[in-house]
């Protein structure tokens, strides 16, 4: 990834159009994914992406001092999804949790379980609050450190590893039905 120079806007990054464009070349794709699981509309993730961008470059010399571009980025992002939020109608529903499988060579009634899981778990992920909905997301699909979920949320790691492991618990306990090894499961959490 481009390195965009130092934060307060003084760096060569920030002026160097290349760099720029090399930057939102290496993160557009999962901030638009990001917004995507967040929002249920691939419209509305383009233009939360976009909004965040135009954010990010007017910010050019107000980043916080040792964040990373990226979690700037996200940061600003989420500050935009929460005021969509406050504006925004009705919720859409979710993008899938799981891309569809390859369906070669498997039996018709896999893909339909497949796809009622997708449905329960899209269900359950937009069932999440939305500080547990967002360090879930950060983590799980865009791959971020606790510390840098916890900059993007503007709350101690400590906090976004509880959160990240408070919304694992809840789809967990919402998706148990899905797991082929239930029983199993509810043995082993009895014998604890």
């Amino acid at each position: 990834m481009a390195d965009l120079g130092s934060s307060d806007g003084s760096g060569p990054g920030w002026d160097d159009r290349a760099a720029r464009e090399e930057f939102v070349r290496a993160t557009y794709v999962g901030l638009f994914r990001w917004f995507g699981r967040l929002s249920g509309s691939p419209d509305r993730a383009a233009d939360l992406a976009q909004d965040t961008f135009a954010a990010y470059w007017a910010s050019a010399g107000r980043a916080r001092a040792g964040v990373s571009p990226r979690t700037w980025l996200y940061a600003i992002g989420r500050n935009l999804w929460r005021k969509h939020l406050r504006d925004r109608k009705p919720r859409a529903p979710a993008l899938s949790l799981v891309d569809r499988p390859d369906a070669g060579g498997r039996a018709p009634d896999q893909d339909l379980h497949d796809r009622e899981f997708r449905e329960a778990a899209d269900r359950a992920v937009g069932a999440l609050p939305a500080d547990l909905r967002e360090a879930f997301t950060l983590r799980f699909w865009q791959g971020f450190e606790y510390e840098e979920i916890g900059q993007v949320q503007g709350v101690a790691a400590a906090l976004a590893r509880w959160r990240y492991f408070a919304a694992r618990r809840r789809l967990h306990r919402a998706l148990g039905a899905w797991d082929p090894d239930r029983e199993r499961a509810e043995e082993n959490q009895h014998a604890r």
